[in-house]
C-alpha cells in the first residue's frame, strides 16, 4: 500500500466547511441558536445490537495490489481536472464527473477517453454545478447539480433521459438514488439555528420519513461551531437498507428500506488527537468572507471523532475510515465490518479516500489518487482476501 496516494486528509472537513458557509451567507440575518441533536422516532424492539472489541476475534486479511493507473499518461498529460464522482460499468468502463470541467468523460479500461458531454447552463439537460454522479445502470447516469437545485438522468451518449427538480429545498448536500427514490441531505435555516437533516423522500422529492436531525448555531455573538458536528455519512447496501452515522460516537446504524431501526454496529475505539498542525490546516480552508472571520467562530475539540467516511463493496462489507494514521505515507486506518456488523479486520488506504470517491466492482477497489502536483487519478487494485 505505499505511495498509494500524496494527498491530503481533510478533504471531507472542507466539502462540509464550504457548505456550512455558502449557507450560512444566504441567512447571516438569523440568531444564533444552540446545538440539539435527535433521531426520528422508531421502533427500537428487534433490534440487533452488535458490540466489537477494538481487535477482531476472527482476523480476516485484505490485500490489495495495484493494478493500473487511469487518468495520468506516461508523458504527463492529464485526463481529469477533478473528480467528483464516478462508476464502473460491468465492461470496465468508467463513467466519470469532472467538476472542473463540468463534463461527464466515459473513459475506457486502458485510461483511453471514449467520449466526453455535458453542457453549462439551465436549461433542460444542462448544470451549473454538478457535484455527485451516481451510475443508476450499465446505460443510465445520474447527475446532482445543486446550482440548479435538480437531478438529471442521461443515457451514455448524453441524452437527457429526465430531469427531477428540488428547487423547494434549501440545500441537498449529498444524494443516492435508489429505485426512484432519493436518501439525501439536506441544509437550511430553523428557527434561529441552522439544520441538518437526512431523510427519505418519494420521486418528487416529499419527505418519506426523517432519519436523524440536528441544530447547530449560527456562529455570531458569542456563540462557536465545531465543524465535526457537521459530519456525516451514509450509504446503501444491496438489499436498500441504509447506513448511517453521524460519527459522534462509533455507533453506526442500519434502517430497513422503509425506515425502520434493526441493527446498531458499534465498536471499541482510540480517540485521535488534534494536534495544532491539524488546527491550522482546517483553519487555513477557510474561505476570505467579507464581513465574517470564520477563524473566529471555530472551535476546536480535542480528539477527532472515530472516523471520517465509511462505503460498502458489492458483499456488503463495510469499510470505515478512522482518524488513526497507517504506518505507509499519506494513509490511515480502514475498519472492515462484514455483512453482519462484526468487526473483521483492517487494512491501510490513502488519506484522501471519501465515500464518493471509492468504488468496488468485481472484487476490484477503484480509488482516486492525486499525483505529487495534485492531478487526480484512478487508482486500480485487485483484492485478496485470506485469513
Amino acid at each position: 500500500m505505499e505511495n498509494l496516494l500524496k494527498g491530503v486528509e481533510m478533504k471531507k472537513i472542507e466539502f462540509y466547511l464550504r457548505t456550512f458557509i455558502l449557507t450560512l451567507i444566504l441567512i447571516i440575518d438569523w440568531l444564533p441558536g444552540f446545538l440539539e441533536s435527535s433521531y426520528a422516532e422508531t421502533n427500537k424492539e428487534n433490534v440487533q445490537i452488535v458490540e466489537n472489541r477494538s481487535k477482531p476475534e476472527k482476523l480476516e486479511t485484505l490485500i490489495l495490489k495495484k493494478e493500473k493507473n487511469i487518468g495520468n499518461s506516461e508523458k504527463g498529460s492529464r485526463i481529469f481536472g477533478a473528480i467528483a464522482g464516478f462508476g464502473v460499468i460491468d465492461d470496465g468502463r468508467l463513467v466519470v464527473l469532472d467538476s472542473i470541467d463540468k463534463k461527464i468523460k466515459i473513459i475506457d479500461s486502458s485510461g483511453k477517453v471514449l467520449k466526453e458531454f455535458g453542457r453549462e447552463g439551465q436549461g433542460p439537460g444542462e448544470w451549473r454545478s454538478p457535484i455527485i454522479l451516481q451510475l443508476i445502470s450499465d446505460r443510465l447516469i445520474m447527475i446532482s447539480d445543486p446550482g440548479n437545485r435538480k437531478i438529471l438522468y442521461l443515457d451514455l451518449d448524453g441524452n437527457l433521459i429526465k430531469e427531477v427538480s428540488y428547487a423547494r429545498k434549501m440545500n441537498i448536500i449529498k444524494i443516492i438514488e435508489d429505485g426512484g427514490k432519493f436518501i439525501a441531505s439536506e441544509m437550511g435555516p430553523e428557527g434561529s439555528s441552522i439544520a441538518y437533516t437526512v431523510s427519505k423522500y418519494n420521486g418528487n422529492f416529499n419527505q418519506l420519513f426523517k432519519i436523524d436531525n440536528w441544530l447547530m448555531p449560527l456562529p455570531m455573538r458569542s456563540s462557536k461551531i465545531n465543524f465535526f458536528d457537521m459530519i456525516y455519512c451514509f450509504c446503501l447496501d444491496s438489499e436498500g437498507n441504509i447506513v448511517y452515522s453521524r460519527g459522534t460516537n462509533y455507533e453506526i446504524k442500519y434502517f430497513t428500506p422503509e425506515g425502520k431501526l434493526f441493527r446498531i454496529v458499534r465498536k471499541e475505539y482510540q480517540p485521535q488527537s488534534i494536534t495544532q498542525k491539524d488546527k491550522e490546516k482546517i483553519l487555513g480552508m477557510l474561505p476570505r468572507t467579507q464581513g465574517v472571520n470564520m477563524k473566529e467562530m471555530i472551535v476546536f475539540p480535542e480528539k477527532f471523532p472515530p472516523f471520517s467516511s465509511f462505503f460498502m463493496d458489492e458483499k456488503n462489507r463495510l469499510y470505515v475510515k478512522t482518524y488513526e494514521k497507517g504506518k505507509s505515507i499519506n494513509t490511515y486506518m480502514v475498519d472492515i465490518f462484514n455483512h453482519e456488523g462484526k468487526f473483521i479486520g483492517r487494512c491501510e488506504m490513502p488519506s484522501d479516500i471519501l465515500d464518493l470517491t471509492a468504488v468496488w466492482k468485481a472484487d476490484k477497489l477503484y480509488l482516486v489518487e492525486k499525483d505529487e502536483e495534485g492531478y487526480p487519478s484512478i487508482g486500480v487494485y485487485i483484492s485478496k482476501w485470506g485469513r
